[in-house]
């Protein structure tokens, strides 16, 4: 498995995710990969 590291990464956007990772019930992680599966799914149909 990759290893990904993101730099410069807005606070309020890491604040926004995280806690609508927590209203899930998942890590982070998780809705991040959940995220951009959902956005290359779209892109492929278009």
């Amino acid at each position: 498995m990759a290893f990904l590291t993101i730099k410069d990464f807005p606070d309020d956007l890491h604040r926004k995710a995280k806690a609508e990772a927590a209203l899930e019930g998942i890590s982070l992680k998780a809705l991040i990969i959940k995220a951009i599966e959902e956005y290359l799914k779209r892109k492929k149909r278009g």
